[in-house]
């Protein structure tokens, strides 16, 4: 971002002092181009870490005139009712961080393992309606983690702060968190 912004000033003045002495004011589109953009991500990401998923996409769409790149529509897939399944974790991750990444978010990918992985590595969410939902069979999960929130296809687009999303798992074991830098493919 600081290397956008020196790029603007930067165009800004050559725009300014050019079109001064009557150059052309190609340094002055330039620069509001480079503006857009940042404004573009900036803004997107705004709506997209506050759970307003489609209003990112109508706001990208409407701002660029062009269709929302493929990342963030895997994004809002990753929030549908089909990856409320066990195993589905480590491609929502994947959607997720990609999109706050393209962005310019710094999420994180954090990996909770039980010890007991295997016959007793089960892992349950309690939902908002106060059932519970297996997220892990085999005592892995992964989700995304960026400002203090959880974010997978259980929290809703919103997330949810992340000491409460740890409230609500369960397991027969104690749950380690570990931040990785990339997904595991785990069964």
């Amino acid at each position: 971002m600081n290397f956008l912004r020196g790029c603007l000033a930067m165009f800004l003045l050559v725009g300014l002092s050019g079109t001064a002495r009557g150059a052309s004011p190609v340094a002055e589109v330039v620069a509001r181009q480079v503006l857009a953009t940042g404004s573009l991500r900036a803004h997107t990401f705004s709506l997209l870490s506050r759970g307003q998923v489609t209003e990112a996409i109508d706001y990208w769409v409407l701002t660029t005139g062009k269709d929302a790149p493929a990342w963030l529509l895997a994004a809002r897939a990753s929030f549908d009712a089909s990856k409320q399944v066990a195993g589905a974790c480590q491609g929502v991750a994947r959607s997720l961080h990609a999109a706050f990444t393209q962005l310019g978010g710094k999420p994180e990918f954090v990996q909770l393992t039980t010890d007991n992985r295997g016959r007793f590595g089960y892992i349950v969410f309690k939902l908002a309606n106060g059932t519970e939902a297996s997220i892990s069979h085999t005592g892995y999960h992964v989700l995304v983690r960026m400002q203090g929130r959880a974010y997978d296809a259980y929290t809703g687009a919103a997330g949810m702060p992340w000491a409460e999303y740890l409230s609500r798992l369960g397991t027969h074991s104690a749950v380690t968190e570990k931040v990785v830098e990339t997904v595991a493919r785990v069964p």
